[in-house]
């Protein structure tokens, strides 16, 4: 992970990545969850904001939502089979995870 880097999520708002809890599209909007418990609402879009995170530890669950992964608490599968039913965050809550998304999200959890 990068050190002591801000993360520019528009419109003259940098954020030092470790604040960051989630982040989820609303159309052509984002919407970034703090640790604090507080929102920023961002202009820019979920997948420029997804660029600019590359480096630092963050997944994308699905196509509207990426999370921080070190505010990951747990997660919960399937009995039967290797497909993940949804993330815990820190600050209860709950993130689902795409089918698609399940083998990358449990070999970087493993």
């Amino acid at each position: 992970m990068k050190s002591n880097e801000l993360i520019h999520l528009g419109s003259r708002k940098n954020i030092p990545p470790d604040r960051i809890l989630m982040l989820k599209s609303d159309t052509n909007y984002t919407i970034i969850y703090l640790d604090d418990g507080s929102r920023i609402l961002s202009s820019t879009t979920l997948g420029i904001i997804e660029k600019r995170l590359e480096g630092f530890d963050f997944f994308r669950t699905h196509r509207s939502t990426i999370i921080n992964l070190r505010f990951v608490s747990n997660y919960e599968r399937i009995k039967q089979t290797s497909e993940l039913l949804r993330i815990f965050l820190k600050n209860k809550e709950e993130v689902p995870l795409s089918r698609r998304k399940t083998i990358a999200f449990l070999k970087i959890m493993e």
